[in-house]
């Protein structure tokens, strides 16, 4: 008889410890450099190769989902092939979005792991944000939001939403690009629908409360609402409350479809919210005007948000 494996996600690898992917490529672990609800996030090295370039590998218990479904998007969707064509075609320099290297499953002391290997990053944007005390200028903002859009483009028309954008899952690049963000953490990917999109209560309140859109709080699945939660993102990055911040679910929810009123009657003032150009506005109007089976016009979003260089010169 088979000994039972144990079910604990929680144990770390060892320094050291291989791990096979179905390529056969062997992935060294060397450290801990983050942890989930389900497992940890190592640093690693490929076995063998005289280059020591450092990748990400995410474990979790094999009884786990969110790693798995995190897999399943980037096989299914980011083959390089795709990703090239998608650049080319959007005229991008890159696909902000981490690259995806392999995967696999592996024991450690009687304990089954699923993981894979994706690319490294020194911060993500929330450790960052803790290491300046004022605001990101509104020109990074701007940059931040204008290419999680081209990110949030390329899933949708996946057939998928995000459903979890915050500052924890955005990545930060390394020299030479320190300028480019990426979006990562796929385990809340959800596909959508393009018709008879109505509330579930099943799905409700799915995320991190503080960014998790109307449609959200419905268990509505929607484009619209991935870019809702991008925008309340950026309203933080600037240092500005979100009304709703530390509330109840209900307060919350309140809150934030007092401001839908607010912004959609002309009311922006309500909010207080004086550094953002009125660009920032108008973009927030239109996300919320958006029908929820609607595809969103995501070029027409990223060109009205540059508007805020045409806002500073006036």
């Amino acid at each position: 008889m088979s000994k039972k494996l144990k079910t604990t996600p929680r144990e770390e690898l060892s320094k050291g410890f291989l791990l096979k992917d179905t390529s056969n490529n062997e992935w060294e672990i060397q450290n801990i450099i983050g942890s989930g609800g389900f497992g940890y996030v190592y640093c690693a090295t490929k076995h063998g190769s005289r280059m020591k370039t450092e990748y990400a590998v995410k474990t979790e218990n094999m009884e786990s989902g969110p790693l798995f479904v995190e897999r399943m998007f980037y096989l299914k969707n980011l083959k390089d092939k795709d990703i090239e064509s998608w650049k080319k075609e959007k005229k991008l320099k890159e696909l902000p979005i981490p690259k995806f290297y392999g995967f696999g499953s592996a024991e450690y002391n009687n304990n089954k792991y699923r993981f894979i290997v994706i690319e490294k990053f020194d911060q993500d944007l929330e450790s960052f944000l803790k290491t300046i005390k004022s605001s990101l200028l509104l020109g990074a903002v701007i940059n931040i939001m204008r290419q999680i859009i081209d990110a949030l483009e390329f899933i949708h028309v996946c057939g998928y939403v995000h459903w979890d954008v915050k500052s924890q899952n955005i990545f930060i690049g390394k020299k030479p690009k320190q300028n480019h963000v990426y979006l990562g953490d796929f385990g809340m990917v959800t596909k959508y629908k393009t018709e008879d999109v109505v509330p579930n209560k099943k799905f409700a309140n799915n995320g991190t409360q503080d960014y998790i859109a109307l449609d959200g709080h419905a268990g509505m699945h929607t484009r619209r609402g991935d870019l809702e939660s991008l925008m309340y993102n950026g309203l933080e990055w600037l240092k500005l409350n979100l009304p709703w911040k530390g509330q109840t679910l209900l307060k919350c929810i309140k809150s934030k479809s007092e401001m839908k009123d607010a912004l959609l009657s002309g009311k922006e003032s309500k909010y207080n919210f004086k550094n953002v150009p009125k660009c920032y506005y108008k973009t927030m109007k239109i996300i919320y005007n958006i029908k929820p089976a609607e595809e969103p016009n995501y070029a027409m979003l990223k060109k009205l948000l540059k508007q805020y260089k045409l806002e500073k010169s006036t």
